[in-house]
């Protein structure tokens, strides 16, 4: 699937000043078994290529997530409710680099719309949350003065909303 992914931000670890994600294009790979008609097992893979607004940082954001979906069928369509719990992968480079992995959570509603027999277009929103520790600090660095952290997130949950649609091929 392809899509537009926005939300989430952090504050600068020097200043304070806020730092929001970019939105922009995002893209999933999604592969689903089923378990029976209406029912999935899920696993999802989805990754943006971003900027930290204000910050001489780009980022790469990616979610590993494991879960299921469940469709009910309307007329000529299903509409489904997904969701899901794995990782996300903060990668930042730039004027600063690294990386931060942390336990997240995702819930998704959308519709499956049959082009053919074993072919269907999905349409998804999704919310990813990223479970945070209150003071985190990312992207850090240790040199000649001792350890640098480049970005602070304050608060508990970092949050992404994407929109995508995509091509649903069974086998």
């Amino acid at each position: 699937m392809a899509g537009y992914r926005g939300g989430g931000g952090f504050d600068e670890a020097d200043s304070g000043r806020s730092l929001d994600i970019n939105g922009g294009a995002a893209g999933s790979l999604v592969l689903n078994l089923e378990e029976s008609t209406d029912r999935w097992y899920e696993l999802i893979y989805s990754r943006q290529e971003t900027r930290l607004q204000g910050a001489d940082l780009d980022l790469t954001v990616q979610y590993l997530h494991f879960g299921g979906m469940a469709a009910w069928p309307q007329n000529g369509f299903s509409s489904y409710l997904a969701a899901g719990v794995g990782a996300t992968w903060l990668r930042a480079s730039g004027g600063a680099s690294g990386s931060d992995t942390r336990p997240s959570f995702s819930i998704g509603v959308g519709a499956l719309i049959p082009l053919w027999e074993r072919v269907e277009v999905r349409l998804e929103t999704r919310a990813y949350l990223t479970l945070t520790d209150g003071d985190s600090e990312f992207f850090c660095a240790s040199g000649p003065q001792g350890g640098v952290c480049r970005v602070r997130y304050d608060g508990d949950v970092l949050t992404q909303i994407d929109a995508m649609a995509g091509l649903t091929f069974r086998f």
